[in-house]
């Protein structure tokens, strides 16, 4: 959650358990992993909301 709330996309939380080395905030930015959780789901300024996107959005939206 932290990942989402940051304002400015400082943060990058690896998907992996143990830590990861030899990643630091340049290699973050060149590959683009920082803040891009954020920008996959679309929370931010000028982002597009991808949350109806998703199969559970769709499932529930038929239940109703």
């Amino acid at each position: 959650m932290c990942e989402l709330y940051c304002p400015v996309d400082a943060l990058y939380v690896a998907p992996q358990v143990e830590p990861l080395e030899s990643v630091d905030e340049k290699s973050l930015k060149e590959t683009g992993l920082l803040g891009s959780y954020r920008n996959n789901i679309g929370w931010g300024r000028d982002r597009t909301n991808t949350a109806k996107q998703d199969s559970t959005h769709q499932i529930l939206k038929q239940l109703k």
